[in-house]
């Protein structure tokens, strides 16, 4: 069961683990390497690696479960992706990217080593049912060491929040578009693929509410099922910091 320390607790590590998850897939390193690996775009490695522990699927199975970006996008993408090194050859080297970005960028932040236990209690605990992406990255192997182990066990626990999230905006009747200018406005439509829209979507303010209550209830409960109060405030406060030496180190230069 979850109380209310750990419902501020959860608020607290979502934004920390959103970002880092973003810095690391959005960063010129991270897309460099993808066309290293021999992707003809960035985001066609960004489809295979993130989507391909959902193994061969349709274009139109990743489009419903990524849920935010336009459906055209989606099937150039991850067609493009996955027939370089396939499904599962994507989400390995994408792993692998993740435990190198964070081999690159985590070096000398504080309590990588707790991050990971606390992580992977949750994780390991987590139920599955109805969250398809997040069932595919807990199966995935994690790295020994300690910068490379905490970033993707921070990646796998956004998995997660976001697996939830998308639930609750199906739930609440949100469509893409609408989620993105309620989110970050017009421009994050277009960078997920949609033309910019028209209009606005203020109207629906209440049920983006609604389904951010909604997520972070959920993940209290799960968090509260593997963690006390105090460790919630722990992993919150530590991915906190982890950002802030990621942000600092990825952002130099």
């Amino acid at each position: 069961m979850s109380d209310a320390n750990t419902l501020d607790a959860v608020r607290a590590a979502g934004g920390p683990i959103e970002e880092i998850g973003a810095l690391f897939m959005l960063h010129p390193e991270t897309f460099a390497q993808s066309t290293a690996h021999g992707y003809p775009h960035p985001f066609a490695g960004y489809f295979a690696g993130r989507g391909g522990v959902l193994g061969e699927a349709d274009a139109s199975t990743v489009d419903a479960i990524f849920a935010v970006f336009e459906p055209n996008a989606v099937k150039t993408f991850w067609e493009q992706g996955i027939a370089v090194h396939g499904a599962a050859g994507g989400a390995t080297l994408y792993s692998e990217q993740v435990a190198e970005f964070g081999r690159r960028h985590l070096k000398g932040a504080d309590g990588l080593d707790r991050i990971a236990e606390l992580g992977e209690k949750i994780i390991g605990s987590a139920p599955v049912t109805g969250l398809p992406l997040f069932a595919g990255w807990k199966r995935m192997p994690l790295a020994e060491d300690a910068e490379a182990r905490a970033l993707q066990v921070m990646f796998v626990l956004r998995e997660l929040r976001g697996s939830v999230h998308m639930a609750a905006l199906a739930v609440v009747g949100l469509t893409p578009v609408e989620a993105h200018l309620l989110n970050k406005g017009a421009q994050y439509c277009t960078m997920f693929g949609w033309p910019e829209p028209s209009g606005g979507a203020e109207d629906k303010r209440p049920e983006k509410q609604a389904a951010e209550d909604a997520t972070n209830r959920r993940m209290a409960q799960i968090v509260g099922a593997a963690l006390s109060a105090e460790e919630a405030a722990e992993l919150a406060r530590l991915t906190a910091s982890a950002l802030a030496v990621a942000k600092s180190s990825a952002t130099s230069g």
